[in-house]
């Protein structure tokens, strides 16, 4: 018989415990109820915890990950055939073909919609997961330290929550807060007596920012943004009502986990430089040194797989969606999505480059490009931009574009409305 994912917490020296909404338990009452729960649980078997469900989702995940040989899905139920043995908790047939000889995870991919597409990983290297992360990302956002409590307001069911949050704050017995988007108030009690690193996205944060009547020292907490750059304008919004805060930019997808972090964002020049121990490099590169980003290292997916079709291995180096190159200090610097070219009256634009042109105007926090299409046929360049600019101010910049790639509606939002134009993931 195989391992199981989790054996043992890696740090006895204090007591972490879990906020999660009105509900407060300690790690150790977790894994005892896990444990309890684990005799739903069978060794090979694939099982589906959903983290939408709270608190239970963690019992859950401890029952399944404490016996050997399961694949553990981390991700909502919709779409994937279950049955259910608990709270957030489902049996559900193996998306690999065979027995395997060590646990394994999936976790849904953010902008997967219907049945999800899974990135599936060896969960037996989780420990080592929770360490890098430690050592390449927390200890150098704290000077050499280490934050007391991990808090995020973005959805678990994340990638980057499941890796950045839950697996080190449960093998390291941190503190881990899970607080509403809509309040930061938890994490600003936090922050005003521990060091707590915070991970969000940047529509979320400004947000957060603009609901907050007087500035709030947070001093003490290292904000990572994910989920694209980071426009200047939002960084010193952020700064203004946050004093003292520590703001990085955080690339990486759910097949590669982090990749990269840049710890002065607000210049959308780059993504910053690789995090340390992880193997990053380019390949299919073009005589301008543009290449598909790819990636190596413990939290990279092993297979991709979609519900209803076998899953595809990567043989353990994952390439990424986006092109990208190195500048000469070793930044990463993102050219657009792979798949990101799209036929608008039959000629190829790329929304992606587009987007970091309108970035690149004074006041614009955020942009997104759209080729839309009516039933009569018709296509356009829809531009939705958030922050404080004119409609004619965009039009202007962008007659520094080709024709083609200038947007021919143009959708302007003040920061102060953009909550009506994000999705529940944050995004525009």
């Amino acid at each position: 018989m195989g391992r199981p994912a989790f054996t043992r917490f890696l740090t006895t020296d204090r007591e972490g415990s879990v906020r999660w909404g009105e509900r407060t338990a300690s790690w150790r009452t977790l894994l005892a109820q896990g444990q309890e729960r684990s005799r739903q649980v069978r060794p090979q078997g694939s099982y589906l915890v959903d983290p939408s469900v709270g608190m239970e989702a963690l019992i859950s995940l401890f029952a399944v990950a404490t016996v050997p040989d399961t694949i553990l899905l981390w991700s909502a139920a919709d779409g994937i055939p279950r049955k259910e043995l608990a709270p957030g908790l489902y049996e559900v047939d193996s998306p690999l073909p065979g027995p395997i000889d060590r646990p394994m995870w999936g976790v849904a991919t953010s902008g997967s919609s219907g049945t999800p597409k899974l990135a599936i990983g060896h969960a037996d290297v989780w420990e080592l997961i929770a360490l890098h992360y430690e050592s390449a990302m927390f200890r150098p956002a704290f000077g050499g330290g280490t934050p007391t409590t991990l808090a995020t307001c973005l959805p678990l069911q994340f990638s980057a929550a499941f890796f950045m949050t839950v697996l080190p704050a449960m093998f390291l017995q941190r503190d881990l807060l899970i607080f509403p988007a809509h309040n930061w108030r938890p994490v600003q009690q936090v922050a005003s007596e521990h060091e707590v690193f915070v991970l969000g996205v940047p529509a979320l944060a400004a947000a957060a920012c603009l609901n907050t009547d007087e500035p709030v020292d947070m001093s003490r907490a290292a904000l990572f943004l994910g989920g694209g750059h980071v426009s200047e304008s939002r960084v010193r919004l952020i700064e203004r009502h946050f004093t003292g805060i520590s703001i990085a930019n955080l690339y990486g997808t759910a097949e590669t986990g982090a990749i990269s972090v840049d710890y002065r964002p607000g210049h959308n020049r780059h993504v910053g430089r690789p995090i340390p121990g992880k193997a990053v490099w380019l390949e299919e590169v073009s005589e301008h040194g543009v290449g598909k980003v790819t990636v190596a290292a413990p939290d990279c997916c092993q297979f991709i797989w979609t519900p209803g079709h076998d899953p595809v291995p990567t043989a353990g180096r994952v390439a990424s969606t986006d092109y990208g190159r190195f500048d000469d200090e070793g930044n990463l610097c993102l050219e657009g999505r792979v798949d990101g070219g799209e036929k608008l009256r039959g000629i190829l634009v790329y929304p992606r480059a587009i987007e970091r042109h309108l970035l690149t105007l004074d006041g614009v926090a955020d942009a997104r490009v759209l080729v839309q299409r009516t039933e009569a046929g018709l296509e356009h360049l829809l531009a939705k931009v958030v922050g404080e600019v004119a409609e004619a101010a965009v039009r202007e910049h962008c007659l520094a574009l080709a024709e083609i790639e200038r947007p021919t509606r143009i959708e302007c939002v003040s920061e102060q409305q953009a909550a009506t134009v994000y999705s529940a993931n944050g995004k525009l």
